[in-house]
């Protein structure tokens, strides 16, 4: 089962490489972490814990929330399917159902009872001739007793939504990483709608160098978004945004980044975020120090040699944490950890931060 899904991945990015190199984000920027030792500068702050083991055929994870009961929810850049995991116990969150079929990012609207999420479709459904056609990439909603899909909603002019961030009024913001802009569904809504259309929200270059906006937080005071372009390494801020306009600002930093993605803003305000470090080989668990003060911000390295990571969560009961999704496409993309074979196991990684 592994080398055939493992052919089609491959199959996909050399066709995508081909006709449309700025939607390699689809794999790159939907994978996720390895190993992470702690840098030496702040081997004092961070403590690797024992990672949860997925289960045996749960291939590339991605997308991972955190039900009302504690419970995490992973997803998976090449299945609709949904791992639930409670404590020891491990299991199935979602019913199947045929118009998702992946999860990139999730999302849990807990006042709605939904969990969110994006799905686009990687592999496609090979068709008599050998080829794969693909559905049009969506976002989609589930039942949060019975994990039932309850709403699906296509991604506007062939975009891709890539990762979400949730407002404190139930108000999703949606990246899009082919089309430069940032789409919103607000609450009780049941269209897409585009919130900031800016070409600064694209990246140039071709393959992941051409990868645009991924990851997306709220920050600490409520209504700022901190959006990440995946190939530029850029990160802006978008200050009180409305339909009729917004403020965007690039935010200055110490080092550059090596393909952000997967933030969360924690309990002091500073923003955590995962690079996925393609080319170098070393993805990373960063922080940048309080993203909306003036002038540079610090970008501390929290642990490296991951591969290829996208996702974190931080833990709604113990803010000190942090969940990495960990993807294992390392082999594949990059030439530091190239390889036939992908991994035999797949990890949510663990982190504690002081």
């Amino acid at each position: 089962m592994k080398n055939r899904v493992f052919r089609k991945l491959v199959e996909w990015y050399a066709a995508r490489r081909v006709a449309r190199p700025r939607t390699i984000l689809g794999l790159s920027v939907a994978l996720a972490l390895s190993l992470g030792a702690a840098s030496a500068s702040h081997a004092a702050q961070l403590e690797v814990l024992d990672p949860i083991v997925l289960p045996a055929g749960f291939l590339y994870p991605n997308g991972i929330a955190q039900a009302p009961d504690g419970a995490l929810l992973v997803g998976s850049v090449v299945s609709g399917q949904i791992v639930k995991i409670n404590g020891g116990n491990i299991g199935r969150f979602d019913v199947d159902d045929p118009s998702v079929f992946a999860s990139t990012t999730l999302r849990f609207g807990q006042n709605a009872r939904r969990l969110w999420g994006a799905s686009p479709d990687f592999l496609g459904i090979e068709q008599p001739d050998g080829r794969s056609q693909r559905r049009a990439h969506r976002i989609f909603a589930r039942d949060a007793d019975t994990g039932t899909v309850d709403l699906v909603l296509m991604m506007p002019d062939a975009g891709f939504g890539n990762d979400m961030a949730l407002g404190a009024d139930g108000s999703l913001f949606i990246t899009d990483t082919s089309v430069p802009r940032i789409l919103t569904l607000p609450a009780g809504a049941n269209r897409l709608s585009i919130l900031v259309t800016d070409q600064r929200l694209s990246s140039d270059g071709k393959g992941i160098d051409g990868v645009g906006a991924a990851g997306i937080a709220v920050a600490s005071d409520g209504s700022t978004l901190l959006v990440g372009i995946y190939g530029s390494g850029a990160i802006f801020v978008i200050e009180k945004p409305k339909a009729d306009g917004t403020q965007m600002r690039r935010l200055e930093l110490q080092r550059p980044l090596e393909n952000p993605d997967g933030f969360a803003v924690d309990r002091n305000g500073d923003l955590l975020l995962v690079e996925g470090g393609v080319a170098s080989g070393n993805g990373k668990l960063t922080r940048i120090v309080d993203p909306l003060a003036e002038g540079p911000r610090p970008v501390e390295t929290l642990a490296e040699d991951l591969d290829m990571p996208v996702n974190l969560l931080i833990d709604a009961a113990d803010p000190a944490l942090i969940y990495v999704t960990e993807s294992g496409l390392g082999h594949r993309f990059t030439e530091r950890r190239r390889s036939d074979v992908p991994p035999e196991t797949f990890y949510v990684r663990r982190y504690r931060l002081d």
